[in-house]
């Protein structure tokens, strides 16, 4: 399962992170408290997942169930 990687940090607070699976950049700066950029990258992120990774995860479900080999 694809979960976010932290890029870059300002003040020991993290500002940038990528997804694992794609490498797509998130990033939550500004005048923001540590809870609303966690909240404003959490919602991306979880868009990010159901747009782009939805196709992956049914994909692999099948794949298993058919005990096939997962393609490239």
């Amino acid at each position: 399962m694809a979960h976010l990687i932290v890029l870059e940090k300002i003040d020991g607070n993290p500002v940038a992170w990528r997804c694992s699976n794609c490498g797509q950049s998130f990033s939550a700066r500004g005048k923001l408290t540590t809870q609303e950029r966690h909240e404003k990258v959490t919602s991306a992120f979880k868009a990010h997942m159901e747009e782009s990774h939805k196709a992956d995860a049914s994909v692999r479900a099948m794949a298993s169930a058919a005990a096939a080999p997962l393609p490239d």
